[in-house]
């Protein structure tokens, strides 16, 4: 390796230095206050404006206290809780991608798109596969209690 090609090399990790030290730089408690107002009005966006996130948020409401009743009867362990909790809460997450996705196909045109139609469709399914998946977590946690109980003699044969 030369001395020029050295030096570009240690050129170029100096601008990939300065690009992570750019991304990584704490903000400002103003930066801050201004990214925590815009996150705050997104969520009033959704949950005002789409019955689709509320009947979304009374499921996860729900699965929230039937996790946390589960945990606190001692039928799953800390980390199912968490597990259960996170994934119907993860679908919370997919509902609100969704929702932008079909936001922004709105506000470039409300005519019928082929392609846009797609989008729709494809934001549709991130929130389908998300509560599919949690579904598949609470099915096995729920496999896993019941497998113990009728370990424990339980359950009778």
């Amino acid at each position: 390796m030369t001395s020029a090609d050295l030096k570009k090399t240690a050129d170029e990790l100096k601008r990939i230095a300065e690009e992570l030290r750019a991304v990584t730089t704490l903000k400002s408690p103003e930066e801050l206050r201004k990214a925590t107002e815009y996150s705050v009005r997104g969520v009033r966006a959704v949950l005002f404006g789409e019955k689709a996130f509320r009947t979304d948020l009374v499921a996860f409401l729900v699965c929230t206290a039937v996790a946390s009743a589960l945990r606190f009867y001692g039928f799953v362990t800390w980390c199912e809780c968490a597990v259960m909790i996170y994934t119907v809460f993860m679908a919370l997450v997919g509902e609100i991608i969704n929702t932008a996705i079909e936001k922004t196909i709105d506000r470039i045109s409300t005519d019928y798109n082929e392609l846009s139609g797609r989008a729709k469709d494809i934001g549709s399914a991130i929130v389908f596969v998300s509560f599919f998946g949690a579904g598949i977590a609470w099915f096995v946690i729920l496999l896993g209690v019941a497998a113990r109980w009728w370990s424990s003699g339980h359950l009778l044969p």
